[in-house]
């Protein structure tokens, strides 16, 4: 829960300022009842959250979403019970109150966190190659969307961490498929991957087994002219490499 923690930190001394400023500015006034139930609930809900007593605060936080029809509170009372979600790590559950918060306030204060938050709910889930192909997508999608429709949002360096985090997932699912061709003696199949990874993704920290393989792959095709054309790619970007000295020796074969 590091991430989220860092986040707490952005994030809760604006929602203090907020409510301190509320106050203040109703003590001058006479606030209507609605609104005064829907800021009441709003501070206990943050303090059961604090509490981690989250069943507690999701049912103030309900509360407020279906009782401010000032809509004054009912924005902050989505976002915070998508935290709790988040916190629980009930990712599917925070992504859809998030993305309910944008699609209804996307000029809201809130909105770059929220957007951010979104992406956070599917990066969150990335674990092993195989699987986490379609979260990285999504992932990367939303971390763009912050950047493009929010670029003034304190999350722009660690943004740029995460995206290059689901540029290598992609890729390295690319160069997995691309390997199953391969093992499965689907020369063509494996070198249409291995050329669409080198086109999408150049900056692969694995780009000279990519450039072996395809390689390879059309040497088994009996295409000599791609193949010396890959295995000399490899060896001029990679001199240095075991792989360079292998693609050498074959190409040495070859001709």
């Amino acid at each position: 829960m590091k991430d989220f923690n860092i986040l707490k930190r952005l994030f809760l001394p604006v929602f203090i300022l907020f409510f301190i400023a509320a106050c203040s500015s109703d003590k001058a006034a006479v606030r209507d009842s609605n609104i005064s139930e829907a800021e009441e609930a709003l501070i206990q809900a943050n303090e059961k959250i604090t509490n981690k007593d989250y069943e507690a605060a999701k049912t103030l936080l309900e509360k407020v979403k279906t009782t401010d029809t000032t809509m004054k509170f009912s924005a902050l009372a989505q976002v915070r019970l998508a935290d709790i979600y988040f916190e629980q790590e009930l990712f599917d559950e925070a992504s859809i109150e998030y993305e309910n918060f944008l699609s209804m306030h996307p000029y809201n204060k809130y909105a770059p966190y929220a957007q951010f938050q979104l992406a956070m709910s599917f990066y969150k889930q990335m674990t092993t190659v195989d699987v986490s192909y379609s979260l990285a997508l999504r992932a990367l999608k939303e971390f763009r969307t912050l950047q493009e429709n929010y670029p003034r949002n304190p999350y722009m360096d660690v943004t740029e961490t995460r995206i290059a985090k689901c540029l290598s997932i992609l890729a390295e699912h690319e160069l997995y498929v691309g390997m199953f061709y391969f093992k499965k003696e689907a020369y063509a199949s494996a070198a249409s991957r291995f050329n669409e990874l080198l086109e999408k993704y150049p900056d692969l920290n694995k780009e000279a087994d990519v450039y072996y393989y395809l390689g390879l792959s059309y040497k088994n095709l009996g295409e000599k002219e791609k193949a010396l054309k890959a295995f000399s790619t490899l060896i001029e970007k990679f001199p240095a490499t075991g792989l360079a000295k292998d693609a050498q020796e074959i190409i040495t074969s070859l001709k």
